[in-house]
């Protein structure tokens, strides 16, 4: 005859099948969601799409004596941009009739980048009094950024601009170079890249720029 399972035993074989469900419909959804560009906000965020007319200013418009140009509302939807940490575009639509893009960034404390700007805002007064450099209209570009917490915040929208990353992939696609040859690089030596103590990234790191020509963006 054959013996019955002990109890435990069998508590743990469906617990295992029941993660095993689990994890399957985990990656499906993972793989689906990489490859959403756009999010509907009345399933992610109903309560920010009902929110109208509100007394708030829209981020980074404040400015003293000036008339406050206040959120009328949000965009019924949302852009993911793809990237590593596929931020949000975000559109608002402010009391001055006009719409105020934001990207809409986590996993990232944008509280330096705000320093960042804050910096560029004084070098343009400076440079803006200064006699000599004031007749060459010299200012740097800036743009808004709103911590919104430690790990998250947004950034106005910046029209007419290239990334980095597109102005890099257009150079080396022209000339037939890999795009992601450094990463490929790296991984090569240090498949475990991102749990390294900072010493070891900065080692792979320099095999990596002395194993490629540099001329090639």
């Amino acid at each position: 005859t054959s013996q019955s399972m002990h109890p435990s035993h069998q508590a743990r074989a469906e617990v295992h099948s029941a993660w095993d469900i689990y994890y399957n419909v985990f990656r499906r959804i993972t793989k689906q969601i990489s490859k959403l560009g756009v999010l509907e906000l009345q399933h992610v965020s109903p309560k920010l799409l009902e929110a109208k007319d509100l007394e708030l200013a829209v981020p980074g418009t404040y400015q003293a004596g000036a008339p406050v140009i206040r959120i009328n509302a949000f965009a019924a939807t949302v852009s993911v941009i793809a990237s590593k940490q596929r931020p949000r575009k975000l559109t608002i639509w402010g009391s001055d009739g006009t719409e105020h893009a934001f990207l809409l960034k986590g996993h990232e404390d944008l509280r330096q980048d705000e320093r960042v700007m804050q910096l560029f805002g004084l070098v343009n007064t400076l440079l803006s009094t200064d006699r000599d450099t004031s007749k060459k209209d010299l200012a740097i570009q800036r743009y808004s950024v709103v911590p919104l917490s430690p790990n998250s915040g947004l950034i106005s929208w910046v029209a007419q601009c290239d990334t980095l990353h597109a102005l890099i992939k257009e150079y080396r696609e022209a000339r037939k170079t890999l795009l992601n040859v450094e990463h490929r690089l790296m991984l090569q030596m240090a498949p475990d890249y991102d749990f390294l103590p900072v010493l070891n990234k900065l080692e792979v790191f320099e095999f990596t720029l002395e194993s490629t020509t540099g001329h090639d963006l």
